[in-house]
Parts: structure tokens; C-alpha cells; sequence
């Protein structure tokens, strides 16, 4: 009986033992977990975050902010959130979206005008669902840069450093396309409508004369789009296509060329389309004759990457295809300026 009751305990000690053991392994897995998120968060941030802006391949840029941000985002559960992270690939996540929404508007746009109805009607469906996805990732990539660095359109934040800047100001361009895309998605996701004007009051923390040359024209140029969307928000004795007109040129001049991109957009927005052809013309000169800044080339790729699909659509609707390779900035109802002669050759010839 005595040996009966002295295995029991055995068995009982050798139990809690492994259970002691399981939570100590448990609680150093959580602890390994937080130091991976941590570290990951922090080569996200100074380190592939930098390098890919200065690349000038935005599909691979793409297709690693959509693979990547699941693993980023999962160490949110053992660890601080990486909400600044967050705000960038969310924009960046939102981006492809809209670009596989555009190649389905090109579609309906060839159907219609070949009277195919059915299949001019499924390419504007997938548009709009694709529009839905771009919007939804637009909008959490604006509400992670509220959990990063405060609410947009309250205080202006104390910026540490100037990563932070960056994200303001892209978290604030996610709160505009989150609001277009919803809008040309017929409203499937329901992006609150105080979302754009909340965004143009963020902006507005760095739109002066220091922060425009230091990135490129983009605040004014957000704010002044908005101004065109967003009734009842323009300041007095501003005009926001003459803002926009502005930040183009420092964007142009400074060698990132996004400023550019949103003024076509909401031209475009704006059934302007003369003013969209000014300004990718002036586009294709200046990529033309000013190098990208090294840093932040992706930013301008970026921006021509939107510009050349208002060619496309451009292209497309007036000849059912898009913008000839080698023709960006030229349009199909321009006449080719003829040859000169070279007057000393024709002398020489007669």
C-alpha cells in the first residue's frame, strides 16, 4: 500500500512537472515571438521599407507589400502593433487593387464599344469588386496611420523623425483613394464621408514652403485635391488647380513626380481632359529631361505608373487600345510635325 501510494505521487509530481515545463516553454515562445515581431518590425522600417523606395519596379514592389503584410501584421498579437508599417503597405496593398481594377475597366471599355453587352457588363462588375478590395485597404491603412501617429484632422503629431512625415502624408492620400475607390465601387465598402476632409486637415500640418520642397509639392497637391472633391473646404482666395499647378512644378523640380499623378486623377475626377493631356505631356517631358530622386525613385514610378493608365483610358476610349510604346505624351489626334530640310543638303543635292 505504501509503494501504491508513493508511485501516485510520482505520477502527480511527474505531471506538474510537464505542465510547469509546457507554460515555461509556452511563456518562452510568447517571449521569442515578441523579439521577432520587434526585430522584424524594426528591419521593415530601416531597412526594407528604405530600399524599396529607391527601386523603379513597382509590380515587384507590389507583389511584396501583398506577400509581406500578413507576416508583418500577424506579430501584432505577441508584440506593439507595426501601425506605421501597417499605413504603407495598406496603400501600398490598395494600389494593386486599383490596378487589376483598371485592367477590367480597359476591358469594358473595348467591350462596349463592340456592343459585346454581357461581357462589357461582367468586366464592370469585376471592376467595381476590385475597386471594393482597393477601398477596404485604403481605408485600414488610413485608420493604422490614426493608431501610429493620432487622428487625422485633430493636433498635428510631434514627428521624430523624417519617416514619420512620410507616413502622415501617405496615410493621408490613403484617406482620398480610400474615398475615390469606394466611391466607383458604388459604395461597398462605406468609407465614412468625413474621411476626406479629415485628411486634407492632416495634410495641412506640412503644407508650407519648408515641407513642400522637402516632399515634392505632395502636400499641397493632397490637400488641393481634395479641395476639388470636398465641397466647402477650400480656403478663401486659394485655387485648387492653380495649388495643384504649383506643386507640380515642385515636383517636377525636385525629381518626384507624384504631385503630377494627382492632379491628372482628379482632372480626370473631374471630366478634364484637356487638362489631363497638358499634364501628362508636361509628364513626359520632364521624365525626359529630370532624373528621379535616387531616394524616393518608387515614389516617382509610382506616379507615372497612374499617369500612364490616364493615357491608357485616354488611348482606348478614342481608338479601342492603349497609349503605342515609345508614344507616352503624344495623342492619336495630333498631327506628326513634318521633317525639316536641311537647306545646306538640298543645296548641295542641286
Amino acid at each position: 500500500m505504501r509503494l501504491s501510494i508513493r508511485g501516485a505521487s510520482a505520477r502527480l509530481l511527474a505531471r506538474a512537472a510537464i505542465f510547469t515545463g509546457i507554460v515555461a516553454l509556452s511563456g518562452c515562445s510568447a517571449a521569442i515571438y515578441k523579439v521577432t515581431g520587434d526585430t522584424m518590425t524594426n528591419i521593415g522600417e530601416d531597412v526594407m521599407v528604405p530600399y524599396l523606395l529607391t527601386t523603379d519596379d513597382s509590380k515587384i514592389a507590389c507583389a511584396s507589400g501583398e506577400a509581406l503584410t500578413p507576416l508583418l501584421l500577424s506579430f501584432s498579437t505577441v508584440t506593439t502593433p507595426p501601425d506605421q508599417l501597417e499605413t504603407l503597405m495598406g496603400l501600398v496593398g490598395g494600389t494593386c487593387a486599383s490596378q487589376r481594377a483598371f485592367e477590367h475597366e480597359m476591358a469594358y471599355i473595348r467591350f462596349a464599344s463592340e456592343q459585346r453587352i454581357s461581357q462589357a457588363t461582367n468586366a464592370r462588375i469585376e471592376s467595381k469588386r476590385w475597386h471594393a478590395i482597393a477601398a477596404a485597404r485604403y481605408f485600414r491603412s488610413y485608420q493604422a496611420l490614426g493608431r501610429a501617429l493620432g487622428e487625422p484632422g485633430g493636433e498635428c503629431p510631434m514627428f521624430d523623425n523624417d519617416f514619420e512625415q512620410l507616413i502622415w502624408l501617405l496615410g493621408s492620400i490613403s484617406g482620398l483613394q480610400a474615398a475615390l475607390a469606394d466611391i466607383q465601387s458604388d459604395m461597398a465598402v462605406g468609407v465614412p464621408f468625413n474621411v476626406a476632409p479629415k485628411a486634407e486637415r492632416a495634410v495641412a500640418c506640412l503644407d508650407d514652403e519648408k515641407h513642400n520642397v522637402k516632399w515634392w509639392g505632395l502636400p499641397k497637391a493632397i490637400r488641393a485635391s481634395l479641395w476639388t472633391i470636398v465641397p466647402g473646404v477650400t480656403p478663401a482666395g486659394l485655387d485648387p488647380w492653380q495649388e495643384l499647378e504649383n506643386a507640380r512644378a515642385i515636383g517636377m523640380q525636385e525629381g518626384v513626380r507624384i504631385a503630377s499623378a494627382l492632379d491628372g486623377l482628379v482632372s480626370y475626377n473631374d471630366s478634364n481632359n484637356d487638362r489631363v493631356r497638358a499634364i501628362i505631356k508636361q509628364h513626359a517631358h520632364s521624365i525626359s529631361s529630370t532624373a528621379p530622386n535616387r531616394e524616393y525613385r518608387m515614389v516617382d514610378v509610382m506616379g507615372s505608373d497612374l499617369l500612364l493608365e490616364l493615357s491608357d483610358r485616354l488611348w482606348t476610349q478614342a481608338t479601342g487600345s492603349r497609349t503605342p510604346i515609345g508614344a507616352y505624351g503624344t495623342f492619336w489626334d495630333e498631327k506628326e510635325a513634318e521633317p525639316e530640310l536641311d537647306q545646306n543638303l538640298l543645296d548641295e543635292l542641286l
